[in-house]
């Protein structure tokens, strides 16, 4: 990796590191990174992830590294290494605790900070904290992806096994402890693949809905069909390494069938076949990685999807709304 000058870096670690992934998107990036400047003091790093952008990012990125002196440091990858650009962010931080943004999610300020270092503070066993995030432009709640309904949970707190990645909060240790994201993964189902894993190091995963992002769904740098294919692919390598048998299969009879119906829908079907046929020929190797839950987990993976919407629900809610989106 290539690693840029860092600024303003003293000698004690901070106790927060704001994260940023970014891919192609220079002007979002500027302008992400023009509302997060401001907030960084010695308490507060700034990294940047450049997840070898081929546009203006290094240049915007050299330009506040030049005319700043917060503490920010810039690292550019070798080649676009997908999920392990995340992992690099977390592993590079310096804080005690990672607030992950995705390069075209904005709105985290001194208040958000201020809730997400109290809620870290009041419960040791917190190991994540997924935000609410609403359309830029309609301010409608998207990414939804939580296992419950959105008009009655949006507004609340509740506990969960997936990883909003664009838009959450980690205590880095508990992250380490569980094995990072699942690098191989490339795209898409390295967050619940996560959240299984942090559950299993007997920390939570929880859903703030006074934490609010704005997403502004930049798709630059992502061919329309990766969503199809890696979010099929991806199911069976989490299920494998996660999931005990009869809740496994029961998960990827649901997925699939899902990714099925809108790959199909959606004119994409031969990349959820090549999604399939991939999966499953590489679970013998992902077998290796294999480490089940225990049952105390399962209880609460189970306590979870107790409020699991209805198929009714889900197909009226996304059975006809055109493109997948992750």
């Amino acid at each position: 990796m290539d690693r840029a000058l860092t600024r303003g870096a003293g000698k004690q670690a901070p106790a927060i590191t704001i994260s940023v992934l970014t891919f192609n998107r220079a002007a979002l990036l500027q302008e992400l990174l023009e509302s997060l400047v401001p907030l960084l003091n010695d308490d507060l790093e700034l990294l940047v992830i450049d997840n070898h952008s081929a546009d203006a990012t290094p240049r915007v990125v050299g330009d506040f590294l030049g005319r700043t002196s917060a503490s920010i440091t810039s690292i550019r990858t070798e080649e676009n290494v997908g999920v392990g650009a995340r992992n690099l962010g977390l592993k590079q931080a310096r804080g005690d605790i990672v607030i992950c943004l995705d390069d075209d999610v904005f709105g985290i300020d001194a208040a958000a900070i201020a809730t997400i270092r109290a809620a870290f503070g009041a419960d040791p066993r917190l190991g994540a904290i997924n935000f609410k995030v609403i359309d830029a432009r309609t301010h409608a709640v998207c990414n939804w992806v939580h296992h419950c309904e959105l008009e009655t949970y949006a507004d609340a707190e509740f506990d969960t096994y997936e990883i909003t990645e664009g838009a959450v909060a980690f205590r880095r240790c508990a992250v380490r402890e569980a094995g990072w994201y699942p690098e191989h993964f490339f795209l898409s189902h390295e967050g619940p693949d996560l959240a299984f894993r942090l559950l299993n190091c007997g920390y939570r995963a929880i859903y703030r809905g006074d934490i609010v992002v704005r997403h502004c769904h930049a798709t630059a740098g992502r061919q329309s069909w990766m969503s199809y294919y890696y979010d099929t692919r991806n199911q069976y390598w989490l299920a494998m390494r996660n999931l005990p048998v009869l809740y496994g299969l029961r998960y990827l009879a649901r997925g699939q069938v899902s990714t099925a119906i809108y790959a199909l829908r959606d004119g994409y079907f031969k990349y959820w076949l090549r999604a399939v046929r991939d999966g499953i020929a590489a679970l013998p190797k992902i077998r290796r990685e294999r480490r089940t839950v225990a049952a105390a987990t399962m209880r609460v993976i189970r306590q979870i999807d107790s409020n699991q919407p209805s198929w009714v629900y889900m197909a009226r809610k996304r059975l006809f709304r055109k493109q997948m989106r992750l």
